[in-house]
């Protein structure tokens, strides 16, 4: 037996792990806490530890695998065909797709788990490059294109995200984040729950702003203020309004560090807490005391997560947060939020390659974000014959984007789809092809993900800790052999290829290597402490380093602003608004067939409602239902929740696996589509970042 240390690549903390290891077998007996890890030290959740369940797993893709029926079958065939028979039937479909339709035809889908693969995203960037790829998709779209467009414009750079600084803030303003279910999109730290803790222990203040009770909301961990769904972008503008109504400003740090903060001042002047108020559902009292509480906190810091980003206008929230932040004098200054570069500096290379993003398209003026396009124009790009062939890495867009039955119609018709993932889904049911990938404990890795994101920075390395089974291979293996078998260059073909390359020339620049992380202590080196003076050094990328506190960008977003907050207020009473529900027994539509995450609590995902409003309808708990909204409709069945704000319903995403016969958990524990319930195509994501409008959304429920 030996043990190896490695670490969870599910979510954004990465909590260390060892692997018991039998060498004899070459098989994981089990994962465990790394109680030595530097900073983990022992804390990991029971996803990451029941990982094994999915490495193990028998219904997992294993060999590569060629359709063998028409797509319009009612259930896909496949049958196992070597590597090269892959390499070589793929390359031929695209040289096919490249003659009769020109190169642009081809187009990729990067999904969320690639983000923690260090290796499999940047080959799939390689090999988009490589055959001129115009057409990029991908999961961003659908949970944080946001912030990168928004920090584009206001710190010119994709990668500079302001952390709170957990260890020394007296005041933390959580906005539509979970902590405790979601441990903390764009902050990757250990234990989440017990740095809340600190803060109240202390004499702090936490408040969370969600439509739920949520679980992270205790006496030791803070108080929930209620909003109403898709309204937060008002309340941070009433924030900022009545702290320089207050004259509670920080001048001195704006001069210092801001430009054209008059065009902010007037754009929230007509945003009061009482003007506001009925829109969001907060009482203006309420409003004022949460923006003197922070503007004179000693060190208040704040931070917004998905359940903000998926509204019509999460470009525009994410900015303010920024301004909240810049006006106090707390944006780069210890207690409230600063920038963590790591082993290398990200905030550096994310400068817009162009200072004029938006062009026209079919489909109206679009953008970029971080190379993508809206992922709900997917359909319309292959509807349209824009797109005949793609390659999904990672990916389930079926189940994670909205219009389930329109997006099945549009993939069924392209010329070729590649699916490269660990599991059979929903979308690999209309694959040309499918091509199985390792798991994060056959391959190796670094963390180099958490670039920008770590208040107790780190870099860690991991050793593949088995070796894959069957014919499963590595994302940028798979990439290199397909460019390979098109006649371009590949890795595949250089004797002392090394897909860890980019990340060695990464570490030099804090003088580190890989070889020294696989010879240090859980194969992690400690970083310094964020600096607070590297926020406006280092991280800011505009002339002088100042914060462009009403961009183009911004000023673009301003008459939607003002258009929806007048329909708000022309809003029934008794409208229903869906937001998602995360839960701890899930990760997104990819764990689904593990046995230990089938708990009596999470069989399903039905309608949470408030009783007063199922009493209302003259529903009881339990009740099947119908869900309606004008883009689509499901049948589920609904569950009391006192926890949700009255006028607030809410499901949780990823579900709907009723037609995966290969998923032998998952098909008797199917769930509904909730995205079916959601808008796609033009119209149905912010244009300034692309990002779908996935909350907020109004549904009409009644008896089924």
């Amino acid at each position: 037996m030996k043990n190896v240390p490695t670490y969870c690549r599910i979510c954004e903390p990465q909590c260390a792990l060892i692997a018991q290891v039998d060498e004899q077998l070459d098989q994981i007996i089990k994962l465990s806490p790394d109680t030595s890890h530097p900073v983990h030290k022992g804390f990991a959740c029971h996803k990451g530890l029941n990982f094994t369940e999915l490495h193990n797993d028998p219904d997992r893709n294993n060999h590569p695998q060629a359709r063998t029926n028409l797509k319009s079958a009612s259930a896909p065939e496949f049958k196992n065909i070597s590597w090269d028979e892959a390499g070589a039937s793929i390359s031929e479909k695209i040289h096919a797709i490249g003659q009769d339709f020109g190169a642009s035809a081809l187009a990729t889908y990067v999904g969320n788990p690639s983000a923690f693969n260090s290796t499999g995203r940047e080959a799939a960037r390689k090999f988009a490059r490589a055959l001129g790829v115009e057409y990029s998709f991908g999961s961003g779209t659908q949970d944080c294109a946001n912030k990168f467009a928004a920090s584009e414009a206001v710190f010119g750079t994709a990668n500079l995200h302001p952390i709170p600084d957990f260890k020394h803030t007296r005041y933390f303003l959580s906005i539509g984040s979970n902590p405790k279910i979601s441990h903390v999109s764009f902050v990757h730290m250990t234990n989440p729950m017990a740095s809340l803790r600190e803060i109240v222990a202390r004499g702090g203040i936490v408040k969370h702003v969600n439509p739920r009770k949520i679980e992270s909301a205790t006496p030791t961990t803070g108080d929930v203020v209620q909003i109403k769904p898709d309204t937060d972008v008002y309340f941070l503008a009433a924030l900022i309004h009545e702290i320089h109504q207050a004259s509670l400003v920080d001048e001195h740090w704006i001069e210092a560090h801001a430009d054209n903060i008059h065009s902010l001042w007037a754009f929230v002047a007509q945003y009061s807490a009482t003007e506001v108020a009925p829109i969001i559902g907060i009482a203006a009292e309420e409003i004022v005391t949460i923006a003197r509480e922070f503007a004179t906190a000693e060190g208040a810091s704040v931070h917004m997560s998905t359940g903000v980003n998926m509204g019509r206008q999460g470009t525009l929230a994410y900015w303010l947060v920024q301004m909240l932040s810049l006006i106090t004098g707390n944006l780069g200054r210890r207690g409230g939020n600063l920038y963590s570069p790591g082993y290398f500096p990200a905030a550096t290379v994310g400068r817009p390659k162009t200072t004029q993003p938006f062009f026209e398209s079919t489909f109206g003026e679009l953008r970029r974000i971080t190379g993508s396009l809206p992922g709900n124009l997917l359909a319309d790009y292959i509807e349209s014959g824009l797109v005949k062939g793609l390659i999904c890495m990672s990916g389930n867009p079926v189940l994670s984007m909205a219009g389930e039955e329109r997006l099945q119609a549009a993939l069924a018709k392209l010329e070729l789809l590649v699916v490269i993932d660990i599991y059979p889904n929903a979308t690999s049911r209309l694959a040309d092809f499918i091509l199985p990938a390792t798991d994060w404990l056959e391959r190796p890795d670094i963390n180099s993900v958490s670039l920008g994101f770590q208040p107790e920075p780190y870099v860690q390395y991991t050793e593949a800790v088995v070796r894959p089974k069957y014919e499963r291979k590595p994302e940028w293996w798979i990439f290199a052999r397909l460019m390979q078998s098109l006649g371009l260059p590949s890795e595949l073909e250089q004797p002392d290829a090394d897909p860890m390359h980019k990340l060695n020339r990464q570490l030099e620049k804090s003088s580190l290597s890989l070889e020294q992380l696989k010879q240090s202590p859980s194969q992690t080196i400690q970083l310094p402490e964020p600096d607070p003076d590297e926020f406006f050094r280092l991280g800011v990328q505009h002339p002088q380093h100042k914060v462009a506190c009403y961009p183009e960008l911004i000023e673009k977003g301003t008459a939607a602003f003002e258009r929806i907050f007048k329909e708000l207020q022309q809003e029934k009473a008794d409208t229903l608004k869906l937001i998602s529900l995360r839960t701890n027994y899930m990760v997104n539509s990819w764990m689904h067939n593990l046995p230990s995450l089938k708990r009596s609590v999470a069989l399903n995902n039905p309608l949470h409602i408030n009783p007063e409003d199922a009493r209302r309808l003259a529903l009881s708990d339990g009740d099947k239902v119908s869900v309606a909204t004008r883009y689509g409709k499901v049948v589920t069945r609904i569950n009391y929740d006192a926890d949700l704000r009255c006028g607030v319903v809410a499901m949780t995403h990823g579900w709907g696996h009723a037609n995966n016969a290969q998923l032998n958990v998952a098909r008797n524990h199917p769930g509904t589509n909730v995205n079916a319930l959601l808008p796609t195509g033009p119209g149905s994501f912010d244009p300034l970042s692309n990002m779908s409008f996935m909350t907020g959304i109004i549904v009409e429920v009644s008896a089924a």
